[in-house]
């Protein structure tokens, strides 16, 4: 017969792995995911608070071009907006890294438009990515999807959109485990201008970027 004090030790650990896996969760809150952050009312604002970014980058204007607000959010009214930089294969991108802890399913959404009007090869890349504690990617690991405007990869943008209605977002979803030795979970949105000719700019619009925690359930644990 079990002794008491093995049920009291049992409960205790579980209430311990509960505890840790709504930490979990609560860690994979990225700042910013909405574009909403930073005023854009008066005009595009360079970058996005809680983002690195490099290149053509911008928290787009309340006023999207010739046709209203350019935003997927509920009451929303921004974006993020990336311009292709005008050079060969040239990238513009956004990034941000969060605590992250192996062994951990992060989940990543993100939705994005094609501007209407725009004849150039947009093609956008969303990645999750694992870092170690000097910053550095884990071989093997991390997760991508390609949004590619020709429909030769997974999400076809070849019919551009007017950004007036949700249904003009397209969702991508993404879904990795943390290897050992994970320090930082990265998520990266990134831009190439493949268009004909090249090298003539192009845009793609980002928003609701959201990462969750999936924690190992306690069972598992136990």
């Amino acid at each position: 017969m079990l002794h008491k004090s093995f049920y009291k030790s049992s409960l205790t650990a579980l209430a311990m792995v509960s505890a840790m896996a709504f930490a979990s969760a609560s860690s994979a809150a990225l700042v910013n995911g909405t574009f909403e952050a930073d005023e854009a009312s008066g005009g595009d604002v360079g970058g996005a608070t809680g983002w690195d970014t490099f290149e053509f980058v911008f928290t787009n204007a309340t006023d999207g071009p010739n046709f209203g607000p350019v935003s997927h959010d509920v009451g929303g009214t921004q974006s993020l907006k990336m311009y292709g930089p005008f050079y060969p294969s040239g990238a513009s991108g956004a990034s941000q890294s969060i605590p992250g802890t192996a062994g951990t399913v992060y989940e990543l959404d993100a939705y994005v438009m094609n501007w209407i009007g725009d004849p150039f090869g947009n093609l956008g890349i969303l990645q999750l990515n694992f870092l170690d504690s000097n910053g550095d990617a884990i071989a093997g690991s991390g997760a991508e999807i390609t949004m590619d405007p020709f429909g030769t990869s997974d999400v076809d943008l070849s019919v551009v959109q007017d950004g007036a209605e949700i249904s003009d977002w397209t969702q991508l979803s993404l879904s990795a485990v943390a290897p050992a030795g994970t320090a930082e979970v990265q998520v990266f949105l990134l831009h190439i201008q493949t268009g004909d000719p090249c090298c003539s700019g192009g845009s793609l619009f980002w928003d609701d970027v959201s990462l969750t925690a999936v924690p190992v359930p306690a069972a598992v644990w136990l």
